[in-house]
């Protein structure tokens, strides 16, 4: 994962994960390292599906609510808001955090999009997930279910499960990523 340059990820959220009071259902991102990220979150407000969308680029976060324009978020509002793109930091991200788990298990062979994985069950501690999520720690331990791509070995499919939110609540996400190093822009938004 330490060679990856940009990717995109589909994010499905379990029924129960809340951010900012906002339940997410889903989200897609474009990421450019080592910093730029263009997410479309899907939030339900209600018995409606909204976007928020956020974009980071050049150390400037902006926000765009629904129904509103693109604004300037400062550094202490953006930190609330989990930052896909540290997702892939060399030194913190999934390139240092995916070798620590524990338990680690070969479950099979299984095709993602088309493409031959390995997948491998794991866990990590809350503390090996808030540090991949920038300080947003789960309340307990999270298994982790991965595939690997056979040819390139980076990763396809991750699904995490636990109590990721609050003590006692047991969600789960799903993250697909593709577009491995494709050419991506991200830019301000205007």
């Amino acid at each position: 994962m330490a060679a990856v340059k940009s990717v995109a990820a589909d994010v499905k959220f379990g029924p129960g994960i809340v951010l900012q009071g906002l339940t997410l259902s889903s989200a897609t991102a474009k990421i450019q390292l080592p910093g730029d990220s263009d997410t479309l979150f899907k939030v339900k407000q209600g018995d409606f599906l909204v976007d928020v969308r956020v974009v980071t680029t050049q150390g400037h976060a902006y926000l765009r609510l629904p129904f509103s324009k693109f604004t300037e978020i400062t550094p202490e509002q953006a930190s609330a808001i989990p930052d896909l793109s540290k997702l892939f930091d060399p030194s913190q991200g999934l390139p240092a955090v995916l070798p620590a788990g524990r338990g680690a298990r070969y479950a099979g062979q299984e095709q993602v999009a088309g493409v031959d994985c390995d997948k491998l069950t794991t866990t990590y501690t809350a503390a090996q997930v808030g540090q991949l999520l920038g300080g947003h720690s789960p309340a307990g331990d999270v298994h982790s279910t991965l595939w690997a791509a056979r040819s390139d070995h980076l990763l396809r499919r991750v699904i995490l499960a636990g109590e990721l939110v609050q003590p006692g609540q047991r969600v789960q996400v799903q993250v697909e990523l593709h577009d491995f190093n494709q050419p991506v822009t991200i830019s301000p938004p205007v």
